[in-house]
């Protein structure tokens, strides 16, 4: 039987759900956050996103600030940390381009100053992981009717 991997089960479903939510901390140490693309999760566990330049997150990712990305998908919820940096690596932007990233960027292309890449080098993450709404109710009654609590999925904190 293999051995299951959290790491990978982390990274998988992250990059499976598609979309997550990017937080840095503004210049007054508030926490922002938006929803961001995921372009790619490399094996490395490098997270790459593309934006513009010209966006409030870019001043808020120099100088190695801590920054969050988190997913919800479908019964799997994770929570990513690590650090920012901006790189303009044309090829990349060029590889993640297509229809529905022209619809955010309108006229703009992969050569264009103003688009870079936003790249996240994760420290660690932590994630849950449910088998679904039927399996968790029956965890949850079960633990409600007997001494052994609820274990309606699987929870990991990983070093990535």
């Amino acid at each position: 039987m293999a051995e299951h991997d959290p790491v990978k089960t982390l990274l998988e479903k992250t990059e499976k759900a598609g979309v997550a939510m990017l937080a840095t901390t503004d210049s007054g140490g508030r926490i922002v956050s938006r929803p961001m693309a995921i372009q790619e999760i490399e094996p490395d566990h490098t997270i790459w996103f593309i934006t513009r330049v010209s966006t409030t997150k870019i001043g808020e990712v120099t100088g190695s600030q801590p920054v969050n990305v988190t997913v919800a998908e479908k019964g799997f919820w994770a929570s990513i940390t690590g650090t920012a940096t901006v790189e303009g690596d044309v090829e990349r932007k060029k590889r993640y381009w297509s229809k529905t990233t022209e619809a955010f960027f309108g006229e703009s292309q992969p050569e264009d100053s103003d688009i870079v890449l936003l790249k996240v080098d994760p420290d660690t993450g932590e994630y849950w992981d449910s088998p679904g709404l039927p399996a968790t109710v029956v965890e949850v009654i079960k633990g409600m009717v007997s001494d052994e609590p609820a274990r309606p999925g699987e929870s990991n904190t990983v070093e990535l």
